[in-house]
């Protein structure tokens, strides 16, 4: 599903326009991205948590030019599901 999609489905389920529903998604975006880079995590009960996660140093070789090369630490955002939302979507 894009997101042009989601934000019809959601518009016609909720009877709101469908620029009202797009205000709010992309407030809500907006803001668990916010809070992210904050180094915070954002918890909706039913649903998960967003958090930050640190990769750890990784080799890697270009299958190109078979040079080994270093990725260095970084933070990614992550994402883990709710036991609710895993059972709905099991069923």
């Amino acid at each position: 599903m894009t997101r042009s999609q989601l934000i019809t489905k959601v518009a016609n389920e909720t009877n709101l326009s469908c620029s009202e529903v797009e205000k709010v998604m992309d407030g809500i975006f907006g803001t668990i991205g916010d809070v992210l880079k904050s180094g915070d995590k954002v918890t909706i009960a039913g649903f998960g948590r967003f958090e930050m996660r640190e990769r750890q140093t990784k080799n890697f070789t270009n299958p190109k030019t078979k040079v080994t090369s270093k990725l260095e630490p970084t933070a990614i955002p992550g994402f883990k599901a709710s036991g609710r939302l895993k059972d709905k979507v099991a069923k």
